[in-house]
């Protein structure tokens, strides 16, 4: 069991206690826990010990949380260490803040035991995959510095420019050659799941485009071929007046297991969707630009009915089949601005930015494909879906309540439908 240790900063001494009982009792490490009723002996306390992750209080006499955190991440030893706010504000300028001034999660006051552990030991070993991923990426990163990043100017239907670096790897003699050869970058880039290329039918004009939508949710990769050898490269757009610059970076000799953690951080094990952790991170940023450009997005949430009789029947290793059939035929009905993901065990959730009337209407077709699948060694399986629209000053929870009350409704009614709430 390895050990860990916390820091725990409160004003109220009962708070602290409780805290430190809780992790006591924790499984995956042995936690030694510091303590401080203030941010100056907090910070006391970060200078002298080795701290692996920070509970902070919001609300502190003198220097209160939001502050501290400013502090720790200006401080060059102290920055990377994850600070979870454990506060009694739940307001959305609170929470906001909670992230502005660094902090890497929040969890409400009182607090679920379980949940309070859960997030500790989450976040602590996403530190430690973050150490091992940048390790490596500073090895990778010195090998990329002996090269000349791929560098193109583009309008989006002509290339306006190319650095040498593309050329040489190409075997083209000048830009003239790579227009008449190549034409577009995005043509050299080859299909492969887990890669981004533009199909064959695809408009061309508009690879930029869809580009920056899945640059606005992960980092993308690119494959392309030289000399019948593949080569990875990371892919970054920069816009200028009316032209779009894109680098492209050589990490063919980053290893697999850098694109495993990032993976295994953001999508479901099973089924290969993003997961629960993930899909709260991208609504919650949906949410903070919904308030700026008013726009409604539709969250749906849906549910395998009678799941359970399925594992009962035909066992859990085609129970698992079915939630990964599921979910490709769900994914396949998807845009890449679309957010989809296993909220756990049978239940899914999407988001779209539609209005309701037209959300209830993707719900409908969703159900229906699901309806007239033919599962392989199960047969008809169904999905009950409960439908709501982000109103004003909404929070994921408030959202997430309506959703689960329409999609109850819809299991009390019969199941195989669609309800709104």
């Amino acid at each position: 069991m390895m050990n860990k240790n916390i820091l725990c900063i409160d004003d109220i001494q009962a708070n602290l206690f409780t805290i430190s009982s809780v992790l006591e009792v924790a499984v995956d490490y042995k936690y030694n826990i510091f303590t401080a009723l203030c941010a100056h002996d907090g910070l006391e306390i970060l200078l002298k010990e080795k701290i692996d992750i920070i509970l902070l209080d919001v609300m502190m006499p003198e220097i209160d949380g939001y502050e501290t955190a400013k502090i720790i991440k200006s401080n060059k030893k102290t920055k990377n260490i994850p600070i979870i706010f454990v506060t009694a504000k739940k307001d959305d300028e609170s929470i906001s803040r909670c992230y502005e001034v660094g902090g890497d999660d929040y969890i409400n006051k009182p607090f679920n035991y379980v949940e309070l552990l859960s997030r500790v030991a989450f976040h602590l070993k996403l530190k430690e995959k973050s150490y091992l991923l940048a390790k490596e990426r500073e090895f990778n990163q010195n090998i990329l510095d002996l090269q000349n990043n791929f560098i193109l100017v583009t309008d989006s239907r002509k290339t306006i420019s190319v650095n040498n670096a593309i050329l040489n790897f190409f075997d083209f003699k000048n830009l003239a050659e790579f227009q008449e050869k190549c034409g577009c970058i995005a043509n050299k880039f080859i299909k492969e799941d887990g890669y981004f290329s533009i199909a064959k039918d695809e408009n061309r004009s508009l690879w930029i485009e869809n580009l920056l939508k899945k640059l606005d949710n992960e980092d993308v990769v690119v494959k392309m071929m030289k000399n019948n050898e593949e080569f990875v490269f990371t892919i970054k757009v920069n816009k200028y007046q009316d032209y779009f610059i894109i680098t492209l970076t050589d990490i063919t000799q980053i290893t697999n297991q850098n694109l495993e953690y990032k993976h295994d951080a953001n999508f479901d094990a099973l089924t290969q969707i993003y997961n629960r952790n993930m899909f709260n991170r991208l609504v919650f940023k949906k949410i903070s630009m919904a308030k700026v450009n008013k726009k409604p997005f539709v969250f749906i949430l849906f549910d395998i009915d009678l799941f359970k009789k399925v594992n009962d029947t035909y066992g859990h290793l085609l129970g698992d089949k079915v939630l990964k059939d599921i979910s490709r035929l769900v994914e396949s009905h998807t845009r890449d601005s679309d957010i989809f993901a296993r909220w756990g065990g049978e239940e899914f959730t999407l988001t779209f930015d539609v209005r309701i009337k037209k959300g209830m209407e993707i719900a409908e077709s969703l159900r229906k494909y699901i309806e007239n699948e033919n599962f392989e060694g199960v047969g008809k399986i169904t999905c009950s879906f409960g439908v709501t629209q982000y109103k004003e000053n909404d929070k994921i929870d408030d959202i997430l309540a309506r959703a689960d009350k329409a999609l109850y409704e819809a299991k009390q009614s019969g199941r195989n439908r669609v309800c709104q709430a």
